[in-house]
């Protein structure tokens, strides 16, 4: 694999990371996402990939590597189950839990052993690391405990610069100062 093709692929899985964490209205105002704060959704989403995400999130592991291979069948590529799969990770543990985060991490290099596989082993090791992926997932509640959600800006003082208060409640680690979690 070159390191333009592996460049693009972790671009994508960052972006895709970015707008899980930062949420859609700072995601907007970076050009990341078409989503405007005062559209923020119920549940976070990612476009087109949120049929994919959500399945990995939503199916018992024990089930998932069969719809997975069918899903290949019909056409999706490894990369396009890598970029879901940390998607999922991303929304449902937010960078939050030691074994999600491994998980997370695995899912680059079982992508790289892959692409050096002669073509009917190359899935394998993908997914291997989607299977522990969503296995964890279900261990941890699936989509009803997500660590991310939508959320909305909250007003900021008309006197300060909005970039200082940012970094202030960065500084204290304050993750709900400028900005609110969406009302469940």
């Amino acid at each position: 694999m070159s390191n333009r093709d592996r460049r693009e692929f972790l671009a994508d899985v960052g972006r895709g990371m970015l707008v899980a964490s930062v949420g859609p209205a700072l995601a907007a105002d970076l050009g990341l996402s078409p989503a405007r704060a005062g559209e923020a959704p119920e549940t976070l989403t990612f476009g087109k990939m949120e049929p994919l995400v959500a399945l990995m999130q939503e199916t018992p592991a024990g089930k998932l590597l069969p719809v997975l291979v069918e899903k290949m069948r019909a056409g999706t590529d490894l990369r396009t189950l890598v970029a879901a799969g940390a998607l999922a990770n991303a929304r449902e543990f937010g960078g939050h839990d030691y074994t999600g985060y491994h998980s997370l991490m695995a899912l680059a290099p079982a992508y790289q052993m892959a692409c050096e596989l002669p073509e009917d082993q190359r899935p394998l090791p993908v997914l291997k690391v989607l299977y522990r992926n969503t296995n964890r997932i279900q261990e941890c509640g699936g989509r009803k405990k997500e660590a991310l959600h939508p959320v909305k800006p909250a007003a900021l003082p008309r006197d300060r610069d909005g970039g200082e208060v940012l970094r202030e409640a960065t500084r204290r680690r304050d993750q709900r100062g400028p900005r609110r979690r969406l009302p469940p």
